[in-house]
């Protein structure tokens, strides 16, 4: 069992799963930090809010996975459309929860936010990994 751990930890796939989430703290915050600025300084509907820096955050995270994790800079221009249409089915799955828990229901956007972008992540990682960053 102690082998098979040192073995994951020792893999490729977990290094970049770290260097992803890394990159995605970062954009977390360029995310996070241009919703509430947008939430709070203008009159936009938070899902407006949430599809302008989810983009922002996304074009920033394409190039720094690009460029400092999966090493893969073929294709570029297609593997962006890939990794943005990606992104954005993650941000409607963001903005629904927005839109139902937030609009609907009346909750904290900022909690919401943080739960669905939580859950979103994971499942972006996992198809970018196979559709987006496969080598070769």
């Amino acid at each position: 069992m102690v082998e098979k751990i040192i073995k994951l930890i020792k893999s490729d796939d977990f290094r970049e799963f770290v260097i992803y989430g890394f990159i995605g703290v970062f954009g977390l915050f360029i995310d996070f930090g241009l919703f509430w600025l947008l939430t709070k300084f203008t009159a936009l509907p938070v899902e407006v809010a949430n599809f302008i820096s989810s983009s922002c955050a996304l074009v920033n995270n394409f190039y720094m996975n690009t460029y400092l994790n999966f090493h893969v800079r073929d294709h570029l221009f297609t593997r962006f459309i890939k990794y943005y249409i990606i992104g954005q089915i993650t941000t409607l799955i963001t903005t629904t929860c927005l839109f139902i828990f937030v609009t609907l229901m009346h909750q904290n956007e900022m909690v919401v936010k943080v739960i669905s972008t939580f859950l979103a992540t994971m499942l972006q990682f996992v198809v970018n990994k196979v559709f987006t960053f496969k080598k070769g």
